[in-house]
């Protein structure tokens, strides 16, 4: 049997008793729904094109968000790897450019991670994957792929340095949870940490404006990002190491303003309050307003394959 796709709106009513045209359906019960209901993306390197099974520029299955927990879509569900301030590059003293990044596998880093850029479709190799790489659960044979909530975890960079770095901007160049893009400026810190404010995925390369005063190391922070954008704590339900998360404390909204080098995530981002240790868990179902959905799909953004705001936020930088 294969798909059968419809523009909808699709309405569905059991019973109008009343008006001029009496209508009553005496089989009237919930509607069922075999695997349930999934937000289907709506960006066109992932969405559905009438015609097409897999579309170009990626071809990659369909792609959704499944599951409701009382409205909310369930978006994480996964146990962060330990923080760390060495699992991108380890102590060093480099001059103005690159910097050396890790080339083993370990604590929550995966190397020579190659993805699809989602923008273009061309294929991206060597990139480091932070708590593994984004993967979809298949349906269907694999037409229809739901993005996996045990592997959505995305988070912040933290450079360390043990001299005065101040006057040194560091650039982290990689790609947020979908593949698309993104890169961050980083002050340096006057011996300390200076930590990032958007949630990267894979890291291609970290370089800096001159040579820093003593060593610096470079991981991975406990600021997390939300894969759906949220502009209010209400539209959140947040779990830590198995506890409801009720205070706005860590929480930080969708930055709306257009993305550059130093604004923030432009989906939000959330804080633990307590270290990421490898076990606890970090679960995030976000509410999506009709606000949201409603907001007009940009033909215009992302090379021109479009791009839905309203869901993921302003398009990267």
């Amino acid at each position: 049997m294969t798909v059968v796709a419809s523009a909808g709106p699709i309405l569905q009513f059991g019973a109008a008793p009343y008006g001029s045209n009496l209508d009553y359906n005496n089989d009237r019960a919930p509607s069922s729904f075999d695997l349930g209901m999934m937000l289907l993306d709506p960006r066109t390197m992932y969405g559905y094109q009438p015609g097409n099974l897999q579309q170009a520029p990626v071809t990659t299955p369909w792609s959704g968000i499944n599951g409701f927990i009382d409205g909310a879509y369930i978006v994480v569900d996964q146990a962060p790897s330990t923080i760390s301030a060495v699992n991108i590059a380890a102590s060093q003293s480099p001059a103005a450019g690159a910097i050396n990044l890790v080339s083993t596998s370990g604590a929550g880093i995966t190397v020579g991670t190659s993805i699809v850029r989602a923008d273009t479709g061309v294929l991206v190799p060597n990139l480091l994957a932070i708590d593994g790489a984004t993967k979809r659960v298949p349906f269907g044979g694999g037409v229809l792929g739901s993005w996996d909530p045990t592997s959505m975890v995305a988070r912040n960079v933290r450079i360390t340095s043990g001299g005065s770095d101040s006057g040194i901007t560091f650039t982290v160049n990689g790609y947020d949870v979908y593949g698309f893009p993104m890169t961050e400026t980083i002050t340096g810190a006057a011996i300390g940490v200076a930590s990032g404010k958007k949630a990267f995925k894979y890291i291609a390369s970290v370089t800096h404006t001159g040579s820093v005063a003593g060593t610096l190391t470079i991981g991975t922070g406990d600021v997390y990002g939300f894969p759906l954008r949220v502009t209010d704590f209400f539209y959140l339900d947040l779990w830590w190491a198995g506890a409801l998360i009720t205070a706005a404390t860590g929480y930080l909204a969708a930055d709306t303003n257009t993305a550059t080098a130093t604004t923030g995530d432009v989906r939000g981002t959330y804080a633990v309050q307590s270290a990421s240790n490898g076990t606890n868990k970090l679960q995030m179902c976000i509410m999506v307003s009709p606000a949201a959905l409603a907001t007009a799909f940009s033909a215009a953004t992302v090379a021109g394959g479009g791009y839905h705001t309203g869901l993921f936020g302003n398009v990267q930088f």
